[in-house]
């Protein structure tokens, strides 16, 4: 009788334990899964839900020490001294030890799980060695590619595979304005000089770094490229899109309507949210011509100094609103940010990108600091966020 009642004690200790392991949630990486002090940056009321229209849960005022969780959209969960627990906007945290020009999301390590209202993973974030480096003295002693440049060239986009391609993954359209409105003196046809000098820098970008040869991987990102340009006013001008084989992590946006992003950096992209605000941030960057902004002509050597900082921040604000229109999570930017971040304090090398902008506080929280009522409203993961999946881990 005694061996009976051991059994069953010990039965149902098992069986208690498999239940509990059942109802555990699943646990949450990083900094999401610890939390991290954070202060009030100005007063604020704590929300419910990560929406401005939810119900508040109390006023805050400035100073307040919080503890920040996950981020969805343009909030952070975070909870208070008093177990007071709910939604904040990024625009009004920062760091302790941040400096106070550095408030929003700047100094904050990521702290997220999804951008939008699902969770979004991808595959590996390891790539294989492909070409070197694109440092800033690679890219300025490569031998331009006039044969690259040309195929590359050849290769026609096709608005009806995007449109197409858009409706598959049930893109919905949006009526989003700029910040500041393009300036009407901004042509729709390129401008010959914005023309020669992109086609210059162009073949030296591709002296320094050939296009992935996966014609799949090519046509996607041309697809998701050409979705995003059919919501910019430069309607004119010949969009192309290509992906750099380059385990660095970089973007360009040229002149003459050229954007490319490396390898390295569209194996971080969690989703095609992702992908389409890096397009969006370059396509932004042409349309409002910074190349010319400086009253210079545009040359190869500046592919290594970038627009200058006040036309980064511009092109970050107008590709929120690029991506926006296209149906996509005005928000991605954000998370592209975070990763890149947490890339490079993993060994990763960004150092051309970050050569050319501010640095990625200052651009983090200008991004925060800037957002508007409709593009909090339309910060929300695509139909299509997850069709990267398909593409991630691709042979070059």
């Amino acid at each position: 009788m005694g061996r009976v009642y051991r059994w069953l004690w010990l039965t149902v200790l098992v069986l208690g334990a498999a239940a509990f392991g059942q109802a555990q949630p699943a646990a949450v990486d990083g900094a999401a899964a610890r939390g991290e002090r954070l202060v009030l940056a100005r007063d604020d009321t704590l929300r419910q839900e990560p929406l401005a229209t939810a119900r508040a849960v109390a006023n805050l005022r400035a100073g307040h020490n919080l503890t920040g969780f996950e981020r969805k959209g343009f909030w952070r969960r975070v909870e208070g001294l008093r177990g007071q627990a709910g939604w904040v906007r990024l625009s009004s945290l920062r760091s302790p030890s941040a400096r106070p020009m550095e408030t929003g999301l700047a100094a904050l390590s990521t702290g997220r799980e999804a951008s939008g209202n699902v969770v979004l993973t991808s595959g590996t974030r390891g790539v294989a060695k492909r070409q070197k480096p694109l440092t800033a003295e690679g890219l300025l002693s490569a031998t331009p590619s006039q044969t690259e440049l040309g195929r590359l060239l050849q290769s026609l986009p096709d608005p009806q595979a995007a449109v197409d391609f858009a409706a598959a993954g049930q893109l919905q359209t949006r009526a989003l304005r700029y910040l500041s409105p393009l300036p009407a003196s901004v042509p729709a046809q390129l401008l010959p000089e914005e023309l020669a000098a992109g086609q210059e820098m162009a073949a030296q970008l591709l002296g320094a770094a050939r296009p992935v040869r996966n014609l799949a991987l090519q046509q996607y990102v041309s697809k998701v490229g050409n979705i995003v340009a059919a919501g910019a006013e430069r309607r004119e001008v010949p969009w192309r899109f290509v992906l750099l084989d380059s385990t660095s992590i970089a973007s360009f946006g040229l002149p003459n309507g050229l954007v490319g992003l490396t390898r390295g950096l569209f194996d971080l992209l969690d989703s095609e949210d992702d992908l389409a605000a890096v397009l969006a941030r370059e396509i932004a960057q042409v349309q409002r011509q910074h190349w010319l902004g400086r009253g210079a002509t545009p040359s190869v050597a500046g592919l290594t100094r970038g627009v200058g900082a006040a036309a980064v921040l511009e092109a970050d604000h107008d590709g929120l609103v690029l991506a926006g229109r296209a149906g996509y999570d005005t928000s991605a930017l954000l998370t592209v940010f975070e990763d890149i971040d947490e890339a490079v304090r993993k060994g990763r090398d960004a150092s051309l990108l970050l050569s050319m902008t501010p640095p990625l506080p200052e651009r983090l929280a200008a991004v925060a600091a800037q957002v508007t009522p409709e593009l909090e409203g339309a910060a929300l993961a695509s139909a299509a966020a997850l069709r990267i999946r398909t593409f991630k881990g691709s042979s070059p």
